[in-house]
């Protein structure tokens, strides 16, 4: 089976030698490519053209199509081998409309054209009366005249001379000799489409058929499966009397894996194997070959075919055989690897989830970490530092206190100070307090995505009544600060919803990491409007799933990127390791939601939708 090769087809046109000019500058003017123009004797009804000079022409054109255009000089029954006959009325109907050469003959006019006229003296022979030469009555001469030959108004008038009559010029130009060469080119152009179509149509059928056959091979999942659907894929394509799939050890052949191989059969694979690099081989008999089944330099197997049931096309055979011999190289190749693969996935799975942990539990990391520089901000900031200095001045006035806080301008202050660092301290007392709350929370939260991974492991699964759009503000929490440092304005749309009741702590580790992503959405933009939007609603009327949209107007996600943005390890963003929106998504999915993704493209935001199931929902899906 060889490749379709479209190349464009080649034309010849044979015409008289009078139009010879005429028909090749309309077909230059029409932008016909691929065409040729050719001419045989003119003879113009005095006798037909030599079909044995056709005939040559034909064969010297070397074209892929010839069509022969002419009109008398043509028998009728005339037919040359490689070719088509047009065989106009008369050469003016090449040149000129039927409408306007019948119109012009009913008004009595004799119709003449420029290649005749160059050669009228020979033309004419015996016929000395215009009737005779034009077969009617005529009163006048016209000339149809495409503007190629100078000289055609003074053979004309040489012609009406000697006729004594009146003599017309009418500019036809090649127009429609031009579009009758683009018809006929067209109509061969079309054929050959056709036919190409139809090649395509039953080479797309083959290859269906082989990646049919393929699909015996590559569902292999062990090395015999895998040589097995070998041997059946080439005893269909080229029904052999008998096939032999070998396979390749690092010893060598392995023989023994087929009882019935003869002495023969080995020497010849054995042979082909070790004393040649070839690709293929063919037999000594001519009906069967030798097959190298390999991929990067190392050869898995040897396929030996014999007797194929049409030995006069082995040539194609053993091209299909090389075709589809790098699929079945990988087929085995793939079974081969894949008992490898089965026994290092339970080691990449728990890899993946310690991942995800360390990933989740890195975010809440960050925001103790934020809290804990917030704490000491506080404590260097706060009003109890002037505290030594005032404790130092009263211990220089003890002896006579009275007299310090009675009349002494700094001890008559003291008692306003005193007020006013006692609603100072009360003041950082609460922000001490809500700040040590909020690394509570955090520390909480990282030990809930311990144990949340925890009881995935056993099995276990934590029910929680909760209020889903505090979860959301507990996740926009943790990035509070960095929200504030990046003016990013946030933007909520709450609908009023009733108390959820299901996985609590996957939804906050699907929030945390879409919030983190918004966030980062405009790390590097120079964009001063900058906003997240938040929106929860339910999604259809009887509230049965709930949906939370975390929309931003920042980097955006290009198609490329989109279509692996939730794979295991993908990442587009700088430092980042591809684990988060990976993990969210499988959440989701574990709480019978969806996680989904959208962008209109680069720069232009991005959106992503978390739609869960109510506890409605929950009820009646149980």
């Amino acid at each position: 089976m060889g490749p379709l090769f479209v190349r464009p087809l080649s034309l010849c046109f044979l015409v008289c030698k009078q139009l010879l000019p005429d028909t090749q500058a309309a077909a230059q003017l029409q932008g016909i490519t691929g065409l040729e123009v050719r001419a045989f004797a003119a003879h113009c009804a005095s006798r037909l053209a030599d079909r044995e000079e056709l005939i040559a022409l034909v064969k010297e054109s070397g074209a892929d199509a010839v069509e022969i255009i002419g009109c008398r000089c043509l028998a009728k029954d005339l037919k040359i081998p490689g070719s088509r006959i047009r065989r106009a009325e008369q050469c003016v109907h090449l040149l000129c409309s039927p409408t306007l050469v019948r119109h012009l003959r009913q008004s009595g006019a004799g119709l003449l054209l420029p290649g005749w006229l160059a050669r009228w003296q020979e033309q004419l022979a015996d016929r000395t009366q215009a009737a005779e030469l034009f077969e009617h009555d005529v009163n006048k001469l016209v000339l149809l005249d495409t503007g190629r030959d100078e000289q055609a108004s003074l053979h004309l008038a040489e012609l009406a001379d000697l006729f004594q009559l009146p003599a017309e010029i009418l500019p036809i130009g090649l127009e429609y000799h031009g579009l009758l060469l683009t018809k006929i080119a067209a109509e061969y152009r079309q054929e050959e489409l056709e036919r190409q179509k139809e090649q395509a149509r039953q080479q797309a059928a083959q290859t269906a058929m082989i990646f049919d056959m393929l699909g015996l091979v590559v569902k292999a999942s062990s090395e015999p499966e895998a040589f097995a659907g070998i041997a059946e894929l080439f005893t269909m394509l080229f029904a052999p009397r008998q096939i032999r799939c070998l396979p390749v050890t690092k010893n060598g052949l392995a023989t023994d894996r087929l009882a019935d191989l003869n002495a023969e059969e080995q020497q010849a694979a054995t042979q082909f194997l070790l004393e040649s690099e070839r690709q293929h081989q063919l037999l000594a008999s001519g009906d069967g070959f030798l097959l190298r089944i390999g991929t990067g330099g190392k050869t898995l197997a040897v396929v030996l075919v014999q007797q194929v049931a049409f030995p006069q096309h082995i040539g194609s055979y053993m091209n299909t055989a090389l075709h589809v011999s790098g699929v079945c190289a990988l087929a085995v190749e793939h079974a081969h690897i894949l008992k490898t693969l089965l026994d290092t996935s339970r080691l990449a799975g728990k890899a993946e989830v310690a991942t995800e942990v360390l990933h989740n539990v890195g975010n809440t990391l960050n925001s103790i970490s934020v809290s804990a520089e917030r704490l000491g901000e506080m404590v260097q900031k706060s009003g109890s530092s002037t505290l030594p200095a005032i404790v130092e001045l009263i211990e220089q006035h003890k002896e006579d206190p009275a007299a310090f806080f009675g009349s002494d301008p700094k001890g008559r202050k003291l008692p306003l100070y005193f007020a006013s660092l006692s609603a100072q301290l009360t003041k950082e007392r609460w922000r001490l307090l809500e700040e040590i709350g909020h690394q509570l929370r955090h520390v909480r939260r990282a030990a809930d995505i311990i144990r949340t991974q925890q009881d995935a492991a056993g099995g276990k699964v934590l029910i929680e009544q909760f209020d889903l759009a505090s979860v959301i503000e507990e996740s926009m929490e943790i990035f509070e600060q960095k929200i504030t440092e990046r003016q990013i304005q946030v933007e909520r749309n709450y609908a009023r919803l009733p108390a959820m009741q299901g996985e609590r702590r996957k939804i906050l580790q699907i929030m945390v990491n879409l919030i983190s992503n918004a966030a980062d959405a405009f790390e590097g933009l120079k964009q001063t409007e900058r906003k997240i939007s938040l929106r929860l609603q339910p999604v259809d009327t009887e509230n049965e799933h709930v949906m939370v949209e975390v929309a931003d107007n920042g980097r955006g996600i290009s198609s490329e990127i989109m279509e692996h943005i939730f794979a295991f390890g993908f990442t587009a963003k700088k430092g980042g390791h591809g684990f988060g929106l990976h993990n969210a998504a499988n959440l989701a999915t574990e709480m019978g939601g969806t996680l989904t993704a959208g962008s209109p493209g680069e720069d232009k935001g991005a959106v992503f939708r978390l739609e869960l199931p109510t506890t409605a929902g929950r009820r009646r899906g149980a």
